[in-house]
């Protein structure tokens, strides 16, 4: 069962959003909350209770909206996360909190399905995805490919950096590598390093932050850089 939150002061449009949440056709749980404060007191340690949290970019004042999404992003990197709002002022900012929707009142339901659809079915799509490579040592092993953080080429070798905080090298080249990879979840963004784009938790001119390592872009790559990251997180809505 998903876990939804609705947080929104209007308790005309929470009921419209609980509508459409009821009518996705998904075993989902609802819960709404008028302020971030309710909402904060039901999270656990992780902000890991809602698997969904829809929310209006200004709920009490001016902009809260985002900074409560900024919280949990930080805290929770798997929470879908939509804002439904009044205003287009902040729909820039919605990319740094990796926001996968930005509807406008009044919305059809069809778009917050659209958007529910798409963040619980593209990680199932890239879940699968795998490689076999041989590592330094001579055996070969099978690497999903949800699991690497980022690629380094290093001294004649590639070094996979996983989210578990385990690294294997292996003689295989970067360009070859760059070719068995998923290509809208992984990005070549600089001559010896590729990153998994659902790890990014931030991006400028010069590098992405993929937790907490700064990988270098190369001026080559840095409008592709741009676009690739932006394709990610809102998948051109």
């Amino acid at each position: 069962m998903l876990r939804a939150a609705i947080v929104e002061k209007s308790k005309e449009h929470r009921e419209y959003i609980r509508a459409g949440l009821m009518g996705a056709n998904l075993d989902i749980q609802v819960s709404e909350f008028t302020n971030e404060y309710d909402y904060l007191e039901n999270l656990n340690e992780d902000a890991s209770s809602f698997d969904i949290l829809i929310l209006n970019t200004t709920i009490r004042h001016e902009g809260d909206g985002l900074k409560l999404a900024a919280n949990i992003r930080a805290r929770n990197r798997k929470v879908m996360i939509c804002f439904i709002t009044d205003s287009q002022r902040y729909y820039a900012e919605a990319f740094s909190v990796f926001a996968t929707g930005y509807l406008l009142y009044p919305f059809d339901v069809s778009e917050l399905h659209n958007c529910i659809t798409f963040f619980w079915q593209k990680p199932n799509m890239e879940r699968r995805a795998s490689l076999m490579l041989k590592e330094a040592g001579g055996s070969y092993r099978r690497v999903y490919c949800r699991n690497i953080l980022y690629v380094e080429s290093a001294n004649r070798k590639v070094i996979l950096h996983m989210e578990d905080g385990e690294s294997m090298e292996s003689y295989a080249k970067l360009d070859e590598l760059e070719q068995q990879l998923p290509g809208k979840l992984f990005f070549r963004c600089h001559q010896s390093y590729i990153i998994s784009m659902y790890f990014v938790e931030k991006m400028d001119a010069s590098k992405f932050v993929v937790q907490s390592h700064e990988i270098p872009i190369s001026r080559k790559y840095q409008r592709a850089a741009r676009e690739v990251y932006y394709d990610y997180m809102f998948e051109k809505m």
